[in-house]
């Protein structure tokens, strides 16, 4: 029973990868057919392909073995420019402080404001001093703020006019901005939109924010520091993020490469077989897999965070060989390295649940694996895990003259 536990996990979990670049994709690999192939198949078209194999059974074989000989070619194309491309990514994954202000765009305060926020000696103007150095951090603040679910009236009934970072930090308040700066942190990191994979930048966002959101409820239920487990839910996906936008940059430049290497060699097949190449979701997921937690951990020491110690977590997390919480308990890793565990697992169910990729039976053993229970799932189905939400008062202690 526990091997075929653990072969469930796996499966679920690759499941899950392939859920986060496109829902199709995951729905082949269960083994149902997509919307767009059951349409194909009870349509006329289908039923007039059908007679015509049966019509012209031989020239069609023919076709087909020719076709067989074209796509493993592509394939073998496809396999050798890959392992080039992911040499060279490979080497590039080496320079952290590169990735972090270059590919996610965290730049050097970043750290700075992890560690503030949750000291006692947090204040407005502490953080806006760090938070003007970050125009796209001060942008995403103020635009929160000014939502219309948050408007306010001050004592006199007068709409509070949110116009500046100072403004917008006074009138969230210190305490809701321990929720809300590194949710629009790590929002930042999430890969841009895609026409390759246009389901991935809302899949990887849903999958980060709930995690973060995962952590700290569980947190809270152990008794364990909340803002510790709402932080390393929230960054413990920025190798993912990290290696899918430098992947899909570096593709092009490697495709170039090797057309020019094919036209050098005057080989007019392998430069046609170049030309039909897109970036691929499977290479990306074996990146993920091989990379991502490694990098994720990197990235976060990086930062150097010096009061917000979530780094042993991720550190702790690579030691991890088996998909399995027995395993996890049985290795004595970071309280913080099994609670990520144990709430990856969670967001993984739940998206794959709500896709219908997952059978009932199937999810009692998944959830099971990892360590999550009944009063785990019960606290879990309560939360919202979806948005960011934080409280204002009524009447923000917004100073007069921010008003004004």
């Amino acid at each position: 029973m526990k091997l075929s536990v653990s072969q469930l996990a796996s499966t679920m979990n690759n499941r899950f990868e392939h859920l986060l670049v496109s829902l199709d994709e995951a729905v082949i690999l269960s083994g149902k057919k997509t919307e767009k192939q059951r349409i194909m198949e009870e349509s006329e078209q289908a039923d007039a392909r059908r007679e015509l194999l049966f019509v012209e059974e031989v020239a069609i074989k023919n076709r087909e073995e020719i076709i067989q000989k074209r796509k493993l070619f592509i394939q073998q194309v496809e396999a050798e420019l890959h392992v080039s491309l992911i040499n060279d990514l490979a080497e590039r994954f080496k320079n952290t402080d590169f990735i972090l202000e270059k590919v996610l765009g965290y730049d050097p305060p970043i750290g700075k404001i992890f560690d503030v926020l949750y000291t006692e000696s947090c204040s407005i103007s502490r953080l806006e001093v760090l938070i003007k150095e970050l125009d796209w951090l001060s942008d995403a603040t103020i635009n929160f703020a000014k939502q219309p679910k948050y408007r306010r009236f001050d004592s006199k009934g007068k709409l509070i006019v949110i116009h500046s970072l100072r403004s917008a930090l006074s009138f969230v308040g210190i305490e809701s901005l321990r929720t809300l700066l590194p949710a629009l942190i790590a929002k930042r990191s999430i890969p841009a939109k895609s026409a390759l994979f246009p389901e991935l930048h809302k899949n990887i966002w849903e999958y980060t924010l709930g995690t973060g959101k995962t952590c700290r409820a569980i947190a809270e239920k152990e008794g364990m520091k909340w803002y510790l487990g709402y932080n390393i839910g929230l960054l413990s996906t920025i190798g993912r993020s990290a290696i899918t936008t430098m992947y899909l940059k570096a593709f092009d430049g490697k495709l170039r490469e090797k057309l020019i290497q094919a036209q050098k060699k005057k080989d007019p097949a392998e430069a046609e077989a170049l030309n039909t190449l897109v970036p691929s979701h499977k290479y990306l997921i074996s990146m993920w897999n091989t990379y991502a937690d490694n990098l994720t951990n990197d990235l976060v020491a990086s930062l150097k965070c010096r009061w917000l110690m979530v780094g042993i977590g991720f550190e702790d997390y690579i030691r991890i060989k088996e998909i399995s919480f027995a395993h996890v308990k049985a290795t004595n890793l970071h309280p913080l390295t099994s609670l990520l565990f144990r709430c990856r697992g969670y967001l993984k169910f739940k998206m794959m649940k709500a896709n219908n990729l997952i059978s009932k039976e199937a999810s009692m053993l998944y959830l099971r694996n990892f360590g999550l229970g009944s009063d785990d799932v019960v606290l879990l189905m309560k939360t919202n895990l979806t948005g960011i939400e934080i409280k204002i008062p009524e009447i923000p202690q917004v100073p007069k003259a921010l008003n004004n």
